[in-house]
C-alpha cells in the first residue's frame, strides 16, 4: 500500500476554496464552527493540524464531505515516490538510465522547481 501524508497547504486551499464558494468570509466559518478566526486562517495558510473532528466541524460548515477537503490534499511521501521511480525504470537499458540522469540533473538546474 502506497504510504501518503496529508499536505497542509493543499488542505488549507481546499478550505478556503469551498468557504469562498459558500460566501463566507473567515469570521463566518469560525462562529459556524466555533472556532478562531485566527485558527481559520492558520489552516487556510497551512500553518495548523485540524484534528479529525475539526475538519468534520469545517466540512459541516461548508456542506461538503471531508473527502472534499482531505482527498485532493493527500501526496505520496518522498521515500514512496522514489521507490515508485526507481521501480519503473529497466535496469538493463544503460543508455536509457543515462537520459533519465541527464533529465534529472536538467531539472535539478532548472527554475521551475
Amino acid at each position: 500500500m502506497e504510504e501518503k501524508t496529508i499536505c497542509l497547504k493543499a488542505l488549507g486551499k481546499n478550505v478556503k476554496k469551498y468557504r469562498l464558494a459558500n460566501q463566507l468570509t473567515q469570521e463566518n466559518l469560525a462562529n459556524s464552527t466555533n472556532l478562531s478566526i485566527q485558527y481559520i486562517g492558520n489552516i487556510e495558510r497551512g500553518y495548523s493540524t485540524p484534528s479529525i473532528e475539526t475538519i468534520m466541524k469545517i466540512s459541516l460548515a461548508l456542506n461538503i464531505t471531508p473527502n472534499h477537503l482531505l482527498l485532493p490534499s493527500l501526496v505520496p511521501k518522498p521515500d514512496t515516490l522514489k521507490e515508485q521511480i526507481a521501480n519503473s525504470l529497466p535496469v538493463d537499458n544503460v543508455k536509457f538510465l543515462r537520459h533519465i540522469l541527464q533529465y534529472i540533473e536538467f531539472l535539478k538546474d532548472s527554475k521551475y522547481f
